[in-house]
């Protein structure tokens, strides 16, 4: 295969916000493009800096995490557990620690959503990656916060793990049969079997990891190619894209590609328009910054669809999440693709490590203050 000439980058680990597909131009040239910046005293002056382009933001325990490691942050974990204790009164440093957490997740996406002016996602703690009720809970209280806030729902997306427990939980959020819905963003989406899931399931968003997916492809001795027309990771997006046209989940499931590495990949992706790529996009602000400098792009060519048998589509989710026979059949196609079944539990583990080092900076601050209020009396 022939070398495009472009440079595979390592992935950043601090992407945070999420912004719609807009047109950038340059002499007469349509890029479609969108930004994700981070919860960094640095970053949100490049949320400001960027602002035009930007319209919803992201976070989850990794996010956090970095941002509270720099002691100009450093104050979101102690306002987090002030919050908790003047919440529960006398409670155990376990209950603390909990409430803490969730306060803390949910504030540093509260800091850019009162810079950016669409919708913000905010992650359910990993580690209950493969327990549906406990997502389903963890979501109305991480959205109660929210709202506290002064976030109305409509400004909320809860990001989910899109585990198959994560994605029965999702399908309940979105279409409970009482009450408000709550909105889903579905994170470490690897395959299309995980994305016609998702839209049967009538989710909000999905996130397609584009790098990682390249990654996986070629960890399995495939064909290391810089050709970006032969990009696993571009690739899968333009499937997923014509099985929802096909389908007619086009505009009701977004797709929003994640985890670029290079600007040209960008350009790849989004150079059919949202006929051939995703609605939205994220990308950290060096990216952004290159593909606002870049001058003399292609027209958009016309998309040729992926041929999609509708025939031969399974059926994972129906009106609920309980067919024994859906989640047979997710399973099994699963891992018959195997890259979801390595690379999601993978993104688990590493957001899982994360959030329990937040958590026990947490528990620290909790026992801290237990320990100050004890010699105060």
């Amino acid at each position: 295969m022939a070398t495009s000439g472009y440079k595979a980058q390592s992935e950043p680990s601090y992407c945070a916000t999420r912004v719609s597909v807009l047109p950038l131009i340059r002499r007469n040239s349509i890029v479609s493009c969108t930004s994700s910046l981070v919860g960094l005293k640095k970053n949100f002056v490049e949320i400001n800096e960027f602002q035009e382009d930007l319209t919803d933001a992201t976070t989850n325990p990794s996010l956090v995490l970095a941002a509270v490691s720099k002691p100009e942050y450093a104050h979101v974990l102690q306002d987090a557990v002030d919050f908790a204790r003047r919440r529960l009164g006398p409670a155990s440093v376990r209950e603390q620690t909990a409430v803490a957490m969730d306060r803390a997740l949910v504030q540093v996406g509260v800091n850019i959503a009162r810079i950016v002016p669409g919708r913000v996602s905010v992650s359910v703690d990993p580690r209950i990656g493969y327990d549906t009720l406990a997502i389903i809970n963890k979501s109305k209280i991480l959205v109660a916060l929210l709202e506290e806030l002064e976030i109305p729902r409509s400004r909320i997306l809860i990001k989910i793990p899109a585990t198959y427990e994560g994605i029965c939980a999702a399908q309940a959020l979105e279409h409970p049969s009482a009450g408000e819905p709550i909105h889903t963003n579905m994170t470490l989406i690897f395959s299309r079997v995980q994305a016609i899931a998702c839209a049967q399931a009538g989710v909000s968003v999905i996130s397609p990891f584009i790098g990682r997916v390249k990654d996986w492809w070629d960890s399995q001795g495939g064909p290391r190619s810089q050709e970006l027309s032969q990009h696993p990771g571009i690739l899968l997006v333009r499937d997923i894209r014509s099985t929802y046209a096909a389908h007619g989940w086009g505009g009701k499931t977004h797709i929003m590609a994640a985890g670029f590495r290079a600007v040209e990949e960008i350009v790849e992706v989004g150079k059919y328009g949202v006929e051939g790529g995703p609605d939205l996009v994220t990308l950290p602000p060096h990216l952004l910054n290159g593909l606002r400098s870049r001058e003399n792009v292609e027209p958009r060519p016309k998309f040729d669809s992926v041929p999609v048998d509708l025939a031969a589509l399974p059926e994972y989710f129906a009106s609920t999440c309980n067919s024994a026979q859906g989640a047979s059949l997710y399973a099994q196609h699963i891992m018959e693709e195997k890259i979801a079944a390595v690379k999601v539990a993978e993104g688990l583990a590493k957001f899982s490590a994360d959030a329990q080092v937040l958590e026990d900076l947490l528990k620290r601050r909790v026992m801290e203050s237990t320990v100050e209020v004890l010699a105060v009396l």
